[in-house]
């Protein structure tokens, strides 16, 4: 159970952290071995590909941390009860959009893999590795926009249930 708490808490934070290492090892190299005269051409291609996989898998970190792109504007105008239901129909619209890029990444994935074998140019690996960050990448973002849902639905029960005990203990506010 630790363990699951801990993968919870901290995956994102480590999967980004290896890709950031792995892509300005990658930069670095190429910068040396080209100013040294001797390019190495799969440098490139593994900085790209851990660039691909850190914006996926950075994207999910962002919803858990609830740092994603909202318009706060708008959120002022309303109530809490407001606010409530536009934090759900974005997630939901969001949800809807990562299945459907997953779905169809992992159709792609698929296709890579099983029918055409496209290996990369350089570090001549299946292409399949780079382009599973897209369903990986977005799996991980519905798992976290159900938990986020989850969580806004909590807090707003939560802050109810003790909105209507303090308006019952204090004999002073309207029921």
């Amino acid at each position: 159970m630790k363990f699951l708490k801990f993968l919870d808490d901290n995956f994102e934070k480590y999967v980004c952290i290896f890709f950031l290492v792995l892509m300005v090892f990658a930069t670095t190299c190429q910068i040396i071995f080209r100013t040294t005269g001797l390019p190495l051409s799969w440098t490139e291609e593994l900085a790209r590909y851990s660039f691909i996989w850190l914006i996926y898998v950075s994207c999910s970190y962002a919803i858990k941390l609830e740092r994603h792109i909202k318009i706060e504007a708008v959120m002022l105008l309303f109530g809490k009860r407001g606010r409530l239901v536009l934090n759900i129909i974005s997630d939901i619209l969001f949800f809807i959009f990562a299945v459907v890029v997953s779905y169809y990444g992992f159709l792609m994935l698929q296709r890579l893999l099983f029918i055409t074998k496209q290996k990369s140019p350089a570090m001549q690996i299946s292409m399949g590795l780079p382009y599973s960050a897209i369903f990986f990448g977005c799996v991980l973002m519905s798992v976290r926009l159900i938990q986020h849902l989850f969580k806004i639905v909590q807090e707003y029960k939560t802050e109810k249930g003790l909105d209507v005990k303090t308006r019952l203990n204090d004999p002073q506010q309207e029921v």
